[in-house]
């Protein structure tokens, strides 16, 4: 299993605890080492951690499962994300699974910040006392489905909570 942007490996260390052979890919060095240190004193052989992009994902065709990714794949411009699910159908296996949240345009902070393109926002945001900015890509249901149109199958559910995230569970 790929834990795609997994940051400082809390699912990917989740995931290994309950069995799963596990992959975390992240842009931090910083992240990283926390995960590794992290997955080094859970005494964890099951998940390893390697430094990557969304857009080039550096594993071969057909490599894995599933892949998930938490909170992660709309932080981009329109481009990057349909890059990003291209390379998450390139590097699934057939009949893997892709589990993922999107941010969703009935979300509060739609519209909120700078506009950078359709639908694309830079906002402020504060996560663990840190403030910083970040791009946030709202979806339709109609756009989140043709993103995952080369999926054999798709499943999107609107999650109604703060913020407001769309459900996808897509199989190739």
């Amino acid at each position: 299993m790929l834990d795609l942007g997994c940051g400082a490996g809390r699912h990917s260390i989740c995931l290994a605890r309950n069995g799963f052979d596990v992959v975390g890919i992240d842009v931090s060095k910083s992240a990283l080492r926390i995960a590794k240190k992290w997955a080094q004193e859970g005494n964890l052989g099951k998940v390893r951690f390697v430094q990557g992009t969304m857009t080039h994902i550096p594993f071969r065709d057909s490599q894995f499962d599933a892949v998930i990714s938490v909170s992660v794949v709309h932080h981009a411009v329109k481009r990057d994300i349909e890059e990003t699910v291209d390379e998450i159908h390139r590097i699934l296996k057939r009949n893997g699974t892709f589990l993922a949240n999107l941010a969703s345009v009935k979300d509060p902070r739609y519209g909120k910040g700078e506009m950078v393109e359709a639908d694309t926002f830079k906002m402020l945001e504060a996560f663990e006392e840190k403030r910083f900015e970040e791009l946030h890509h709202f979806f339709s249901r109609q756009k989140v489905s043709e993103l995952l149109a080369r999926f054999s199958k798709a499943e999107v559910e609107l999650l109604r909570t703060k913020p407001h995230y769309w459900k996808v569970m897509a199989v190739k």
